[in-house]
């Protein structure tokens, strides 16, 4: 293959990468299923609004389960009773407005799953007379038209012809009670208390002793059995999960009052980072965070009513990003340690620190570790153990590669919490566990800033009233019933996938095991979209700024050395560049996003300035050099003729120098893409730690490996491409 076929192959490969980004951008944002769902809202504290806003308890459970569907849902007004007719005639998918199952509806419609249990009770003026179930008899009795509650008032009136009023919404039987119109009102009872919250004139009498337990349901059309079954499985995930029962809670914590937010009307944004390399607590499933953390987490949010935002960074970063304020919550199976500069809150999960090695191992005691190499994590509880065994300890930064130090022999063992290590054992059949060691139990916590006072204890009420109601023991159960495997979320829509451990043998099927493991399966290739597409942006930016600045830096330079002038900015300029030449592109990016930008969390603004001042300094040397080449006869001309020093460098030296350096300057370039692969250290998802995501998850580092470095050689083939044509386009304008 000639070097033409090599560039336009290199060409099609980065075209490919950034079209199926875009098209999976585009494709999986657009075509969510939108869902009519009617209602009546004038029934507090099932369905009402605040605002435009619609609200209650039916609006959040119908929010949760089509979140759960992965549909988006739209509600839309009309009387209760015509929703009966609207639904059957699929002018409408649901209908949610507190929807009694009776079997006289079960003739038109379909019926979910029942979500609440209720009963009629009295609705009255304070000072009525009313006090038994045989005083309402007699009595004028305002209900809306359609209603279990009409039903039960027409059966149990002396004279429901004259004594029962049939009003088309609870707004108008209110109005009746409070004008006198009617002496009572017949309705379910959560309907009643939050009246009686709306107006103290009224009052809740639970008299009707004889009345019916009823339930609610949402209705569908009975040809619409297909929605009805997703309905219901959602409905039973939100069940067992304890979503529903919080929305519920959420509702009756507040009275029933019609004043009640929305169970997802947030206070804000909690923004919470974390490692997500550390399964079962956290990692990624595809592109969802799950993980026993990122499930409390979620939990945690519900009940505050914060929305959540994850986001991803490296262990040992986590305390100081919260330090500074760049996140609110560090949640990675954080051990509480009095040493780590962070306040802490209560615990929430117990462990204790175990041996892992490969099977055949020698390693039977606690003396026998004592010498080994040892893998461990940077900032770890168990590497602070590992250390009090060996002075031989290899330190990584993520357990993706502690794992491949002991399955590929680099260490005799990990010193790991003993949850993590059942998940990788789990992953990994020929690692086993020892329990062996001496050490404590611990206690995980979450972690804030030392100032953030009030949020751990907001965050400490809501993890007591979760571990009280039982959710924190279900989302734990959820994941050891499954042996601590890589699952979905326990929040997440997804199904558990079965693991085909047949292996059709060869080579060429193991080979393509792997790559659909690595890439297909649960559409890990995104993470490469992801990747490339951050890399190309502080790529540019960073060229733009460094192309920007660095010839300026070098026409200070210059003017100083052919005129003696500026020399307070030449010195600032040659401090500058010495500083940055001489010291490693690493320590200047989190120099620069933990000190010099400790406020903001914008990492790709922060990684692209980083990377942009640092290739100035390299860009202000390579054009000077193509400065000095120039004659020095052309600046003395420049000035015989009344040109301006800046004016002479910037119209008559530089254009003459860019030919000179642009070979040189296609190089910075090339090394400033190949730099930006160290972006994964402030968290941000570039293509290099892309490919550490794919290999947390799948610990295999061949093919995420090779397929980056591809995409890097691709790339870098195409900018020498453009590069040279630049170069002789400028070369034949002499």
């Amino acid at each position: 293959m000639n070097k033409k076929q090599w560039i336009t192959v290199a060409i099609i490969i980065v075209m490919l990468c950034v079209a199926g980004g875009t098209w999976y951008a585009t494709s999986h944002n657009d075509d969510r299923e939108v869902l009519i769902v009617e209602t009546s809202p004038d029934f507090a504290p099932f369905d009402y609004t605040i605002g435009e806003e619609f609200v209650g308890i039916d609006m959040d459970i119908v929010r949760a389960v089509c979140n759960d569907m992965g549909c988006d849902v739209k509600f839309r007004q009309n009387t209760f009773d015509s929703i009966l007719v609207s639904v059957p005639q699929g002018k409408a998918d649901i209908g949610a407005s507190g929807f009694s199952i009776t079997p006289e509806r079960a003739e038109s419609v379909l019926f979910s799953d029942p979500y609440f249990d209720i009963h009629q009770v009295v609705v009255a003026p304070a000072n009525t007379d009313i006090e038994t179930f045989e005083d309402v008899k007699d009595k004028r009795i305002s209900v809306q038209n359609g209603t279990t509650g009409a039903d039960y008032a027409a059966e149990i009136s002396t004279n429901a012809r004259t004594n029962v009023i049939y009003q088309a919404s609870y707004q108008s039987v209110i109005l009746d009670l409070l004008n006198g119109k009617a002496d009572c009102e017949i309705v379910d009872e959560a309907v009643g208390i939050s009246q009686a919250a709306s107006h103290p004139e009224l009052k809740v009498l639970d008299i009707l002793t004889e009345s019916p337990i009823e339930q609610y349901g949402f209705i569908f059309s009975k040809n619409n059995t297909e929605l009805q079954e997703r309905f219901n499985s959602s409905l039973a995930k939100i069940k067992e999960n304890g979503i529903l029962q919080q929305i519920i809670d959420h509702y009756e914590s507040n009275g029933y009052s019609a004043d009640t937010p929305s169970f997802f009307s947030y206070k804000g944004t909690l923004v919470v980072e974390t490692s997500p390399d550390f399964p079962p607590f956290e990692y990624m499933y595809g592109t969802e965070y799950a993980g026993i953390d990122m499930d409390i987490v979620r939990a945690l949010c519900n009940d505050m009513n914060y929305r959540l935002e994850m986001r991803s960074n490296t262990f040992d970063s986590i305390i100081l990003s919260v330090g500074q304020g760049k996140c609110d919550m560090g949640a990675a199976g954080f051990t509480m340690d009095p040493d780590r500069q962070a306040l802490f809150s209560d615990p929430y999960y117990t462990i204790k620190q175990v041996v892992v090695v490969k099977e055949g191992s020698d390693i039977q005691t606690l003396d026998d570790v004592k010498g080994k190499k040892i893998s461990v994590q940077t900032g770890t509880s168990g590497a602070d153990y590992a250390e009090t065994l060996s002075n031989n300890i290899i330190y990584q930064k993520a357990y993706t590669e502690v794992i491949l130090d002991v399955l590929n022999g680099k260490a005799d063992c990990e010193i790991v919490d003993s949850a993590v290590a059942e998940a990788q054992v789990a992953r990994q059949p020929n690692l086993k566990i020892l329990d062996i060691t001496d050490a404590e139990p611990e206690y995980y916590g979450f972690i804030f800033a030392l100032g953030n006072q009030e949020l751990c204890d907001e965050v400490n009420t809501s993890l007591a009233k979760l571990t009280e109601n039982g959710t924190i023991d279900k989302i734990i159960d959820y994941y050891a019933k499954n042996d601590f495997k890589e699952i979905p979320s326990y929040y997440s829509s997804q199904e558990i996938e079965d693991e085909d451990d047949e292996n059709a043998g060869g080579f060429w099927a193991d080979l393509w095991d792997r790559f659909y493991n690595d890439f297909l399966k649960f559409d890990r290739y995104n993470y490469i979209f992801e990747g490339l597409k951050n890399t190309l942006i502080i790529t540019a930016s960073a060229l733009v700024i460094g192309l920007a600045l660095g010839a300026m830096l070098a026409v200070v330079r210059s003017i100083h050395d052919l005129t003696g002038k500026m020399r307070a900015i030449n010195t600032v300029a040659r401090a500058y560049i010495t500083v940055i030449r001489g010291t490693p592109m690493m320590v200047q990016l989190l120099l620069i996003y933990y000190v010099v930008f400790a406020s903001s969390d914008n990492s790709i603004l922060i990684a692209s300035i980083a990377f942009g001042l640092n290739s100035a300094a390299y860009v202000a040397e390579t054009f000077r050099s193509g400065i000095t080449a120039v004659p020095k006869g052309q600046m003395e001309a420049c000035r015989s003729l009344g040109m301006s020093n800046w004016m002479a460098m910037t119209t008559v030296i530089l254009p003459q120098a860019l030919r000179n350096v642009t070979p040189a300057l296609g190089n910075e370039g090339i090394s400033l893409l190949k730099e930006t692969s160290i972006a994964g250290y402030i968290g941000i998802i570039d293509l290099t730690r892309g490919a550490d995501i794919i290999r947390g998850q799948t610990y295999d580092a061949l093919f995420p490996i090779i397929v980056v470095a591809a995409i890097y050689l691709a790339i870098v083939l195409v900018l020498s491409h453009l590069i040279k044509r630049l170069e002789r386009r400028l070369n034949s304008a002499y």
